[in-house]
């Protein structure tokens, strides 16, 4: 049976951004002429990488993707992520990794739970779950150049709007997005369902968040942020959790 993957849409090139980790901006539609960007992390553990919130590319694109190293693993971060990871799965025969319930896209089935205390698709790395969060969302910590963290759409930096379509960006604005740090107003909204006792689990789960170790952070969504990310977080969850005494301190 021919399975009809989602297209690759529009894309850039893959860019290294520390010695071994890259990244390629895509774009995501929300509605008709509705896009915003859509990141995809590349991690290299020697010879093999992992793709971190997949994203289709272009045929030109993927043979650079190949040229590499071997495409090993595959990660899902996210529960409204996924739309290409059964491409990746079904073309590289990834091992596939996602957390219990993330399955707004039910394929591919997980080849191993992605689970806080368990096993890391990363090399010395740590998974990261919202113990508290009503829809599934882990990161990563890569233990490379200081620590990078990995997210999905819970904390995300922003400084331009590039890759998105005017109605994305109008759409994203209008949703409480800004530019710099920030935990995301619509996922904090969609985890929590605003309720005051979910509100205070998330918010014990973005101090558990800083005692962890990074220096830079790449979300699925706006742009990498170098060398700086542990600061920013730290005011972005002080400002997304005010009313919660004692969050928002730096480890």
């Amino acid at each position: 049976m021919q399975i009809a993957y989602p297209p690759p849409l529009p894309h850039g090139e893959i860019r290294q951004l520390l010695r071994d980790f890259f990244m390629v901006q895509g774009r995501a539609r929300i509605a008709p002429g509705v896009y915003v960007n859509r990141n995809m992390g590349i991690v290299r553990s020697g010879e093999d990488l992992l793709l971190v919130n997949p994203v289709r590319l272009c045929r030109r694109v993927e043979e650079d993707l190949r040229d590499l190293g071997r495409v090993r693993q595959a990660v899902r971060l996210g529960y409204f992520h996924g739309c290409d990871d059964l491409y990746y799965r079904d073309r590289f025969n990834v091992f596939f990794w996602r957390q219990p319930h993330s399955d707004h896209y039910p394929l591919p089935p997980a080849d191993q739970d992605l689970c806080e205390g368990g096993p890391c698709p990363v090399p010395g790395g740590q998974v990261f779950e919202f113990k508290h969060s009503l829809v599934p969302e882990a990161a990563l910590i890569v233990p490379q150049d200081g620590g990078l963290l990995l997210t999905c759409d819970s904390l995300q930096y922003w400084h331009e709007w590039k890759g998105c379509s005017w109605a994305g960006k109008w759409l994203m604005r209008a949703g409480g997005v800004h530019r710099g740090m920030q935990v995301l107003p619509s996922w904090r909204s969609r985890a929590t369902r605003d309720r005051e006792h979910n509100l205070r689990g998330l918010a014990e789960d973005f101090q558990r968040l800083q005692q962890l170790p990074f220096y830079h952070l790449l979300g699925a969504h706006g742009q990498f942020c170098a060398d700086t990310a542990h600061e920013q977080a730290a005011a972005a969850i002080a400002n997304g959790f005010s009313k919660y005494s004692g969050t928002g301190r730096a480890a």
